[in-house]
């Protein structure tokens, strides 16, 4: 078959483009995923509908709904990419190693699931680990990601998960901030979790279930990325709201102390998410069981 007869086909980010979207409901959410913007989104969907010669969705105000066409045209897609899975298993495989690839918080990376990750390495050797740290909601129909360590699991309705710990923040600081073991004025550390912020205990929230009045700061401090807000705790610019789980090894090891007053609970629970493929691979289900074994 010679290039004047053979099939042309989309552009692949037209068609990323279009599943993202498909699955999100929204141009501007597929672009968040995908690092676009909302603009360059519906633009390769356009493009990928004049490709077609069909219209794939209906646009709204609300975001976008399938037509018939673009339902019938997403199973497709979707198979495609299952497909694609499938033969990197296989090459995988035919490499003769096993391969995980974890999705996760970068602070949940950094400061609790690497500081652990030596015991499953010296326990299954023989298996390649892929961490990839990003704020991203992960789409398991284009991603090679296994499984997706998250913050509530309000982004994978369809996946399965398991709850791995409901962590709690108390307030801590250097050793040389310490002083009388109260917070005397210090300056405040803040963590801006944006959105998902509500579900984050804060200042305000501490000073109340402290029954205290909040004294004058000399400044305060504010990290969108919670590992960024406990080094700077452990470098005496301030005192933080930290959580529990993520500064274990900064307070084994006496970089942080803890100061008195209450504990304050997250509002959800850190899960593993993964779609039901996953336990098909070797090693998934041990992992996720070592995951287990360390949110308790």
């Amino acid at each position: 078959m010679n290039s004047s007869t053979r099939l042309r086909l989309p552009k692949l980010s037209t068609i990323l483009a279009f599943e993202t979207a498909a699955h999100t409901g929204s141009l501007t959410k597929a672009a968040e995923r995908l690092a676009l913007t909302a603009a360059a989104v519906s633009q390769q969907i356009r493009q990928l509908e004049q490709h077609l010669g069909i219209t794939l969705f209906l646009r709204s105000k609300s975001g976008v709904t399938l037509t018939e066409q673009g339902a019938e045209y997403l199973a497709y897609v979707e198979e495609a990419f299952e497909t694609l899975r499938v033969a990197q298993l296989q090459v995988d495989r035919q490499r003769g190693r096993e391969m995980l690839t974890v999705f996760t918080l970068p602070a949940l990376a950094s400061k609790w699931l690497n500081p652990a990750l030596e015991e499953w390495l010296e326990r299954f050797p023989q298996v390649d680990m892929r961490i990839h740290a990003s704020h991203a909601a992960v789409d398991f129909a284009t991603s090679s990601a296994d499984f997706a360590l998250c913050f509530g699991d309000q982004h994978y309705p369809q996946m399965e998960k398991k709850s791995l710990f409901q962590d709690r923040v108390l307030p801590v600081c250097s050793p040389a901030l310490r002083g009388d073991g109260t917070l005397n004025g210090q300056p405040l550390i803040q963590v801006d979790w944006g959105r998902e912020g509500q579900f984050l205990p804060g200042w305000h929230e501490w000073f109340t279930a402290a029954a205290l009045t909040p004294a004058p700061q000399s400044r305060s401090l504010t990290y969108n990325l919670t590992s960024l807000a406990i080094d700077a705790a452990v470098q005496g610019y301030g005192v933080l709201l930290g959580q529990q789980r993520l500064i274990q090894q900064e307070l084994a090891d006496g970089r942080l102390v803890p100061l008195s007053g209450p504990t304050l609970p997250l509002s959800k629970p850190y899960y593993a998410v993964y779609p039901p493929r996953t336990l098909n691979k070797p090693y998934a289900a041990e992992f996720l069981a070592w995951l287990g074994s360390l949110g308790h």
